[in-house]
């Protein structure tokens, strides 16, 4: 008798053992898609290595605490070359083939349009991360990528270039008062002709008016001449860049300096002014800002960009640093990471209700500090982030972040 239920409590603890081993091994796979080959490649490799490293900060941690489990997090990026076509089929093998239930990405907002509709029918959780040129609030048109409440299972960790241009214009009145006329240009996007319409009444609104016609360019234009030529005729106080690559502002204020154009000149996507400031070469850079980051500025920065400066440097050439990008991709995975910690599920309608109730500022955690999820009034749900952000100048010839301010949308 007691050899028979001793076999029996053997059996029983060795058919146990697959089941415990299984649960300790548990892991998540996310999927990642940029442009990590083209024109703007270098942004793209950025963004990803900013995803990288929050996952290896969980990973080492020993994974991510999702209720009673914890899993592994498995982060696969494909390339979508800035292809509509290449962008589908990557989405399609991380969902199909990968098994992926978040997809974070991709960067362009004419391809998030294209991925959308095949992650939301997979019922896949879809996050934009790195930002948005043009929210909803603007209205509709063919490439709008915003959250909407006909668009369940999308979510934004950033905001859009359009919300944080009230905040560029503000600054612009406050340093240069005597700016009165504003010429516009940027990289070709149906968003851009949506942010040239739309940046009239916060113009008018700060006693500025918008000269010219709207300039755009290729994101892979070598000449910025004829383009800065055409934006001087019209003979504006500054020049507004709403839509840039990682290179395109610092080339284009190189062109209007080498032109005689003294006037300020800002950026409305994530840039590190430092960097712009370089490339636009000693001499013409000064007078320039935007919504971004200068990592040089150690005393001014928050502790929590410091140290994922530090896990930078320790893991990439410093030479690949595009500090306010890969912070960005940083920050938005973390934001999703949070959600799903909160939400004690990796199902991702679960996940996206717990996103839409995390409104209190401090239910999240962002770089820059306290965050909470916002757009009810504005965008009819409330699926976007409020977080601080900082204004990055170059003035007098010394870059700085100059001040921070609190990004709401109501």
């Amino acid at each position: 008798m007691k050899k028979t239920l001793f076999s029996i409590l053997l059996i029983t603890t060795l058919v146990a053992l697959p089941t415990f081993a299984a649960s300790a091994e548990k892991t998540l796979t996310i999927g990642g898609i940029a442009f990590l080959t083209g024109p703007a490649s270098a942004g793209g490799i950025a963004v990803k290595q900013g995803w990288e490293l929050i996952v290896d900060k969980y990973n080492k941690a020993g994974g991510l605490k999702v209720g009673g489990d914890t899993y592994k997090i498995n982060l696969i990026v494909e390339d979508d070359a800035m292809s509509a076509d290449q962008a589908s089929t990557a989405a399609t093998k991380l969902i199909k083939s990968d098994g992926a239930k978040f997809i974070v990405g991709p960067l362009i907002d004419a391809m998030k349009t294209v991925i959308y509709p095949i992650t939301s029918k997979n019922g896949v959780l879809m996050a934009i991360v790195d930002g948005l040129n043009a929210s909803a609030a603007l209205g509709a048109f063919e490439t709008n990528a915003d959250v909407s409440s006909n668009k369940p299972l999308l979510i934004r960790c950033h905001w859009a270039n359009d919300e944080i241009t009230p905040y560029l214009l503000d600054y612009l009145k406050e340093k240069y008062p005597n700016v009165k006329t504003v010429a516009m240009c940027g990289v070709v996007e149906k968003s851009l002709e949506m942010l040239y319409a739309g940046i009239q009444p916060m113009l008018e609104k700060r006693g500025m008016k918008r000269v010219g016609a709207l300039e755009q360019f290729a994101p892979d234009v070598q000449d910025f001449g004829p383009m800065v030529t055409r934006l001087m005729a019209s003979k504006p106080d500054a020049i507004l860049m709403p839509i840039s690559t990682p290179i395109t502002f610092g080339m284009t204020v190189k062109a209007a300096r080498e032109q005689g154009f003294k006037g300020p000149m800002f950026c409305a996507t994530h840039q590190d002014i430092a960097f712009q400031a370089m490339l636009a070469g000693k001499g013409n850079d000064t007078d320039i800002f935007g919504m971004g980051l200068t990592l040089a500025d150690e005393a001014g920065l928050p502790q929590a960009v410091k140290d994922a400066k530090v896990e930078y440097l320790k893991k990439y050439p410093a030479k690949d640093l595009i500090s306010d990008v890969f912070l960005v991709g940083y920050n938005g995975l973390w934001v999703l990471l949070q959600t799903i910690e909160k939400a004690k599920s990796v199902d991702p309608a679960t996940v996206l209700k717990t996103y839409e109730g995390l409104t209190k500022k401090g239910d999240l955690q962002t770089l820059w500090g306290p965050a909470y999820v916002g757009g009810k009034k504005s965008l009819g749900v409330n699926r976007t982030l409020c977080y601080p952000y900082m204004i990055d100048s170059a003035m007098k010839g010394t870059s700085k972040n100059e001040k921070t301010i609190f990004i709401e949308v109501p």
